[in-house]
């Protein structure tokens, strides 16, 4: 038995840091247990949030690959709890998982019998917090991890504003703000909520629907965040959807 795990770990496609792939294809339920089994104690399947710092690193990892995180999509849970994994949502065949394409980032709810790539980490834990937002009075929102200041959209005028990808930019622009960069505007996403995957406390009304980064994809795409789930994706840049600009802060 010693010398046949010897063999599974040395096949292993290991890389320099916290962060290592195994061989094979699993499906969410046989993910969950491979990283332990493969690299021992304290290794696990990363956070989706962990996984998604990683995007675009294909000379690490593989191309056109997608990987499991350890989150479920947690739809089912009660909309004002604060929730948390647990045994109900992770084993539950019918809640689907969130899987990870690490070469365009996108973040997709997956059926828990697909078979997706695993990458493990053996860091501590990162849990989501909202600490350092801070909701001033005038309905804005300062976010200090990335030095930005959010639009208010308390105005149902304002929040229920749709445009195309260079209309969204447009309107930022001409009010001396910008659209957020996709890592700016998936920092406020937070899985402890659900429908919208954001403290509206904090941030206000959300439309359950994508929003407009700033960063384009190929020639005629952009990158937009999905506020129902917190899922990433991409859009036309023709199609209209929802957004919020940024400001630098001085």
């Amino acid at each position: 038995m010693r010398s046949v795990l010897i063999t599974m770990v040395s096949a292993l496609l290991l890389f320099a840091g916290e962060f290592r792939e195994v061989d094979g294809t699993y499906d969410y339920f046989q993910a969950r247990n491979v990283c332990g089994q493969k690299l021992g104690n304290g290794w696990r399947v990363p956070e989706i949030w962990e996984l998604f710092p990683l995007r675009g690193e294909t000379e690490k990892f593989g191309k056109d690959k997608r990987y499991w995180s350890g989150n479920t999509l947690g739809e089912a849970r009660i909309v004002k709890m604060i929730r948390h994994e647990n045994e109900y949502f992770v084993n539950n065949k019918d809640i689907p998982a969130f899987a990870f394409y690490l070469q365009d980032g996108d973040i997709t709810p997956t059926p828990k019998w697909v078979k997706a790539h695993l990458i493990c980490t053996n860091q501590a834990k990162v849990m989501q917090s909202d600490e350092g937002f801070e909701k001033l009075p005038d309905g804005r929102v300062v976010d200090r991890r990335n030095g930005i200041i959010w639009e208010s959209i308390e105005k149902k005028t304002r929040r229920n504003l749709k445009l195309p990808f260079e209309g969204a930019q447009a309107y930022c622009e001409e009010r001396k703000m910008r659209l957020p960069t996709l890592d700016e505007l998936y920092a406020i996403v937070n899985y402890n909520y659900v429908k919208p995957a954001v403290n509206k406390s904090i941030f206000g009304p959300m439309h359950l629907k994508y929003y407009w980064s700033d960063d384009e994809f190929g020639d005629n795409e952009a990158y937009v965040v999905g506020f129902s789930v917190g899922s990433v994706a991409t859009s036309e840049q023709e199609h209209r959807s929802y957004f919020r600009c940024v400001e630098d802060m001085e």
